[in-house]
């Protein structure tokens, strides 16, 4: 999965893919994540959607159940630079509101600090 990039600092764990999120790929981001958010001291999820060009209805599942997860454990999840794509996407099926959403890196860096 050459086309996701993870990254850590000391307590969020930064995900970013470019490409399509479809249903093909939707169950290696989901087992990826799930490896990394074992480690307890992972407190913020941000997933940058920046270099996403097409989401289907299981890339939005994903993120909206991602999002459920980590906020009923306590932790926080974000959304970065939506592309024109996902933004669209999302807007359509009325979710925008339902995620926390970077829109520059003054708030990325605020949450990563």
């Amino acid at each position: 999965m050459e086309k996701l990039t993870l990254k850590r600092t000391e307590r969020t764990l930064l995900l970013k893919y470019v490409g399509e999120i479809t249903l093909e790929i939707t169950g290696e981001l989901k087992h990826r994540l799930d490896a990394e958010l074992a480690d307890e001291t992972v407190k913020a999820v941000v997933v940058d959607l920046s270099g996403v060009s097409f989401m289907d209805s299981s890339g939005i599942g994903f993120l909206v159940s991602v999002n459920t997860r980590m906020r009923s454990s306590g932790r926080c999840f974000y959304l970065y630079q939506l592309s024109p794509a996902v933004e669209k996407t999302l807007g359509l099926v009325q979710l925008l509101s339902f995620f926390a959403i970077l829109k520059d890196e003054c708030a990325l860096a605020a949450v990563c600090g």
